[in-house]
């Protein structure tokens, strides 16, 4: 199995704080995932509080994929990259633009996959767009 992997090493990134699922929950998702594909769990990256690209802790991360330390970046859901759908997508593209592979533990989804990652940015840019209205309407 792991030389099907390639050896791929995974970082976790975990964020503590409002909204986030617990920090337990967040470590035992990217464990099971490392295990059910394979890959070399590596180290973990917390964030206090504010989500993804809000924060040092994210930038860190991105920096440890894009200088070749790590392959993955794992995280139990969308929400820990970002407060909102603009965020998440912004994110998303930020990522894949840096070749910093994605993954979401909760759904399995892998940006390894551009198809994915296209399809997650356009649904979140659909999403947002449509708060921005209903926010103008009220």
């Amino acid at each position: 199995m792991a030389s099907m992997s390639g050896g791929v090493r995974a970082v976790s990134f975990t964020r503590h704080g409002v909204g986030a699922a617990g920090l337990a929950v967040q470590r035992e998702a990217f464990r099971a995932a490392c295990s059910e594909r394979g890959w070399v769990a590596g180290g973990e990256v917390c964030q206090i509080d504010a989500g993804g690209g809000k924060g040092r802790a994210w930038a860190t991360v991105r920096r440890l994929v894009r200088r070749r330390r790590y392959d993955v970046v794992v995280v139990d859901g969308l929400d820990t990259i970002g407060a909102s759908e603009r965020e998440i997508a912004r994110e998303l593209v930020l990522l894949r633009h840096a070749g910093v592979r994605l993954l979401i533990a909760s759904t399995g989804w892998d940006t390894v996959n551009p198809t994915v990652s296209d399809l997650l940015v356009g649904a979140l840019h659909t999403v947002a767009a449509e708060t921005v209205a209903g926010a103008v309407a009220a």
